[in-house]
């Protein structure tokens, strides 16, 4: 079996506000780690620790450019300063290309036409090797036709949130757009060292999970009891056969994961050398599908509407 690419999720790397205290010394370990696991992919964004998380990603890749491959995110820009920004990007990251440029989030009533045809202008000057879009609906890219070419999409995926498979992945696969999946771990959830029944400070953005919704964590729970019994059996960690199991898919391209330290991007990187029974992967399989079928449908793993319905 064809496993897809498996690539390091770079979003904790730099105190940012989302995952709290991140030691400078931990990031670099742990990009370290992962290129001496065989890591070329590396998934960052302006956004993450406020530009911190590409400067440190972009300086311990500096050496062997070539041999990598760095993505990073915006939100919206207006054309006019697309490319000020996109270059403020190269700068902290050390390089003169970014490999997968991503619109990161849509914005109701807002048209991206003008900044995609910058994004364009600046692949054929060779600034972006690839331009992507993350958490976008069909009917938002299939506004940006005629603006330029989508070459991938990111979105999170895992064993306990596979609504993409609905409609976004198949519409992908068919116009040849690659699917990278985020939060292939669920925000740790898929890792057997995070209780579901813990209860997080007001403030705390965790909160928002859809896991976490009254009408989802009861079926995630019962799902969790019954995976890790299968875990058990087999031998292989939670998160070990979770992550095999998405590499899995025939459709997926590379899957992300964030890792704070050495050890967890080690942990991370062995479930690419795992050999679980293949009746291990059906049982896991059956049990993804009963949930899946029984989760209320929402458009993303924050529960945040880009539409503006809410």
């Amino acid at each position: 079996m064809e496993l897809a690419k498996l690539g390091l999720g770079c979003w904790a790397f730099g105190e940012d506000w989302y995952w709290g205290s991140q030691s400078h010394s931990n990031s670099v370990k742990t990009i370290q780690a992962a290129l001496r696991g065989g890591i070329k992919h590396f998934d960052t964004a302006r956004s993450y620790s406020n530009g911190r998380s590409e400067q440190i990603t972009g300086q311990q890749l500096k050496h062997n450019r070539e041999e990598d491959i760095i993505a990073t995110k915006t939100t919206w820009l207006p054309a006019d300063s697309v490319e000020k920004q996109i270059n403020i990007s190269l700068k902290r990251l050390c390089t003169d290309w970014i490999d997968i440029l991503y619109i990161h989030w849509p914005k109701p009533g807002v048209d991206f036409r003008p900044m995609m045809e910058v994004l364009e202008k600046m692949r054929f000057a060779g600034k972006i090797k690839n331009i992507g879009v993350s958490n976008f609906s069909i009917q938002d890219i299939e506004l940006l036709k005629g603006a330029g070419e989508i070459d991938y999409y990111q979105t999170g995926y895992s064993l306990i949130w596979r609504f993409p498979e609905k409609e976004i992945i198949p519409y992908c696969t068919d116009k040849g757009i690659k699917i990278i999946s985020y939060s292939s771990l669920a925000q740790g959830i898929l890792t057997d060292k995070f209780d579901i029944s813990k209860r997080f400070p007001p403030n705390d953005p965790r909160n928002k999970l859809a896991f976490f919704y009254d009408d989802s964590s009861q079926h995630v729970k019962a799902f969790l009891k019954a995976f890790r019994e299968i875990t058990l059996m087999a031998e292989i960690s939670v998160s070990k056969l979770a992550l095999y199991w998405s590499l899995t898919r025939p459709w997926m391209d590379t899957v992300l994961v964030g890792s704070r330290n050495r050890k967890q991007i080690e942990e991370n990187i062995s479930s690419l050398n795992i050999d679980p029974d293949p009746e291990v992967m059906l049982k896991i399989t059956a049990l993804s599908d009963e949930l899946f079928n029984n989760m209320p449908m929402r458009d993303n793993i924050f529960n945040h509407d880009p539409s503006g319905r809410n």
